[in-house]
């Protein structure tokens, strides 16, 4: 009988510490495809940072043109990535009638099994000339 209940007990464990090795796996590549998201966010905006004021990827509206890029890995496309351009006013200048002092460059990374569920964004100003 104790043979029966050890027998059991180990039998639960193993089963247990199979599971949770399958439960950690999963997560490891969810984050995987985050980190990939957040990476290609901080890239996007940091080759917008490095574009002049005047270029078209800074003219106020949605991009790219065709809605989203895909951000791809070893061939695979893990995540879509989309910014858009916002005109904002400085309230700290004082003057608030049509004054426009910064662009405001949101940069959004989505992903997901059937369709995007999770996203990443990112906000930065940039100063006009």
């Amino acid at each position: 009988m104790e043979v029966v209940v050890a027998t059991v007990i180990a039998v639960v464990a193993v089963v247990a510490l199979a599971y949770s090795f399958g439960a950690g796996r999963g997560l490891v590549n969810q984050y995987e495809v985050a980190r990939i998201a957040l990476a290609a966010a901080q890239r996007r905006m940091e080759m917008l940072s490095a574009l002049p004021a005047t270029a078209a990827e800074l003219q106020v509206g949605p991009h790219p043109l065709s809605g989203t890029d895909s951000v791809r890995v070893d061939g695979r496309t893990v995540a879509l990535e989309s910014w858009r351009v916002d005109t904002v006013d400085d309230p700290a200048d004082g003057i608030h009638t049509g004054d426009i002092d910064l662009k405001k460059v949101t940069v959004i990374v989505s992903w997901g099994q059937l369709r995007p569920n999770e996203t990443v964004t990112l906000v930065r100003l940039f100063p006009l000339p």
